[in-house]
């Protein structure tokens, strides 16, 4: 089922996301499916539980670059991280500042360890492109969005637009709430 994504701006992408109970796995395990078939429909790599409107600590990525034989895919529920490494500036967008992208400085390198989608304990340490996609889905569990990290420059240019998705001037389709 394809759920609406909130945009920015909206209270909820502002909420610490609580635990997943493992005592609600079959419903969790629907919310993952149709956060996927969410995600794909919106032409994205991650969506976070909380972007759906549901505030638990889960997320879901899907990204491939062909170029660089990069595939990463999977449900990441409970997850902790621990950042490392120099930090790097690259551009990224979010399902919920749709049609918007800037300049974000991350870690290179994270540990991550979370629960898989079969609720089997993983522990990864991982760099580049799926360190980043894995902290910006991270952050919204934290209630943070990618635009709240854009040094001065990058939010006086994205200032505008920002602002007329904040006050829903504007809304690209249906999945967006």
């Amino acid at each position: 089922m394809i759920l609406p994504i909130l945009l920015y701006g909206d209270p909820m992408l502002e909420t610490v996301s609580a635990p997943v109970d493992e005592n609600a796995k079959e419903d969790i395990n629907r919310l993952i499916s149709d956060m996927f078939e969410t995600m794909h429909k919106a032409n994205g790599v991650g969506l976070a539980a909380v972007q759906v409107g549901v505030p638990l600590r889960l997320f879901v990525i899907e990204a491939h670059l062909e170029r660089e034989n990069f595939h990463l895919r999977g449900a990441f529920i409970n997850p902790v991280i621990k950042e490392s490494g120099d930090l790097v500036k690259y551009p990224e967008g979010c399902l919920s500042v749709p049609g918007l992208a800037g300049n974000v400085e991350r870690p290179s390198v994270i540990e991550i360890e979370y629960l898989d989608e079969n609720w089997v304990l993983q522990k990864k340490k991982l760099d580049g492109y799926s360190a980043r996609i894995i902290q910006h889905e991270y952050d919204h569990l934290e209630g943070k969005v990618y635009v709240e990290k854009l040094d001065t420059i990058w939010k006086k240019a994205m200032e505008k637009p920002i602002q007329q998705i904040k006050n829903r001037e504007i809304k690209p389709d249906y999945l967006w709430k």
